[in-house]
């Protein structure tokens, strides 16, 4: 056997996906039900199972009207495609796309074991795609199975590689990375961060030198190294470039720790305060103006804590989602505690619990609660009240920042829109909830 075959990794076993009865496939029902899409569990039900059996005959009467608008045209291709009489390259490579489409309508939504079903089947279609290897170790890794995230990151960086893929296979060892930084081995995610902006640099893939600048900038933020960490964001921003949306996100992230971690509100209130000119999605607005309004009740800016409080609430009145509704108010609750606004505190505190026993959000209802056995006591004990308000603590203790102050400047330069009209890269990460 020669020495390349020798080398050859095996193509790693399919991801065994936790399932929920005892019929096959059952989890993509019981998942999407528990959302509230049931027609879209059943329809996207029926088009997995005849995936994985092509011998099942067509589903009677798939009416898709009562589907998802933005699911509709992708179901209905796959079912035309399922009634082919064979699977030629051309037929199997379209089904694997609206597979693909299919995963992420699921992923996002957070229904993780759908999407990552869609995404084996799409694999199974094209075995010579690495894309989809590198899709199902990511979704493996949000759905911490460890073991399979790693075997399929591994394999879809070789099988990158093999084929010249190097977006793939770069993006299959920042995959690594944010496996071992989520399992706690901060050392061997740095690596495997290192050697992501070492190929994205070697091929010219700007973006994702910027996404392997950026990991290595929040490692180093939670290894508290905030020095390394600004010049991390420095080089992040000079591969994204001006303009580019990722720069929020870095920018956010930043701000999030600055505020979290180090006690820097000023400069953590300044970045937050760019962004409200950029974030306008429900979730993250809503979850900006209470990290805003946090950071500036630690640096003192009371006009705009008391801003920030009354446009939070308004918000929060407004949508009816109640997605990162918790967070905000707990946000809310810390600053409100940071200037002795025991009441408005009490108030928010009590809010948050409302929405995370509602949304049954295990760590914000320990938060809120945790709060409000503080703030319910009728003598508040100074020693509780600094243990659960740590940043009235942090604000004493604050000090001029010299080097933070630089990058708020050009953090805040490099979120301005580009005025060239070049169209923008991709973006791959979400903004930080900070909870």
């Amino acid at each position: 056997m020669s020495r390349h075959f020798r080398c050859e990794p095996p193509v790693p076993e399919k991801v065994r996906i936790p399932q929920d009865g005892a019929a096959p496939l059952a989890y993509v029902l019981a998942e999407l039900e528990a959302l509230g899409l049931r027609e879209e569990g059943l329809r996207l039900w029926r088009v997995l199972r005849r995936l994985e059996d092509p011998r099942r005959g067509m589903e009677p009467g798939e009416d898709l009207a009562d589907v998802a608008p933005e699911l509709q045209p992708t179901l209905g291709a796959l079912h035309a495609l399922l009634g082919e009489p064979s699977r030629d390259a051309a037929t199997r490579e379209a089904l694997a796309l609206g597979c693909a489409h299919v995963a992420a309508w699921a992923e996002e939504r957070g229904a993780y074991r759908t999407a990552l079903g869609f995404l084996q089947a799409a694999g199974e279609l094209l075995p010579g795609n690495p894309h989809f290897a590198y899709d199902v170790g990511r979704v493996a890794r949000k759905m911490a199975l460890y073991d399979d995230a790693e075997a399929w990151l591994k394999w879809a960086h070789f099988a990158a590689r093999r084929a010249r893929r190097w977006d793939v296979a770069t993006l299959a060892v920042s995959g690594l990375g944010n496996l071992h930084r989520q399992r706690g081995n901060l050392p061997r995610a740095r690596r495997h961060h290192e050697l992501a902006r070492r190929l994205a640099r070697r091929h010219d893939l700007r973006t994702l030198e910027g996404d392997a600048l950026y990991d290595l900038c929040v490692i180093s933020l939670a290894g508290g190294d905030g020095t390394g960490a600004i010049e991390f964001a420095r080089g992040a921003i000079r591969a994204y470039g001006a303009g580019h949306s990722q720069v929020h996100r870095l920018a956010n992230d930043i701000a999030w720790f600055w505020m979290e971690h180090y006690g820097k509100f000023e400069s953590a209130a300044s970045v937050f305060t760019v962004l409200l000119d950029h974030i306008w999605q429900p979730a993250y607005r809503v979850l900006l103006l209470g990290n805003l309004a946090r950071a500036a009740a630690g640096a003192g800016w009371r006009d705009v804590f008391e801003e920030m409080w009354i446009e939070a609430w308004s918000t929060i009145r407004q949508h009816t989602s109640r997605e990162a509704h918790a967070a905000a108010l707990l946000q809310l609750a810390r600053g409100a505690g940071t200037i002795g606004a025991w009441d408005r505190a009490g108030i928010a505190a009590s809010e948050a619990l409302t929405v995370a026993r509602a949304r049954r959000e295990g760590e914000m209802i320990v938060v809120a609660e945790t709060m409000l056995n503080v703030l319910d006591a009728q003598v508040l004990s100074d020693d509780r009240i600094e243990e659960v308000f740590q940043d009235r603590q942090r604000m004493r203790d604050a000090v001029a920042d010299a080097e933070a102050g630089e990058l708020v400047v050009e953090l805040s330069s490099a979120m301005r829109a580009r005025r060239d009209d070049a169209p923008e890269s991709p973006i791959h990460a979400l903004i930080r909830s900070g909870a």
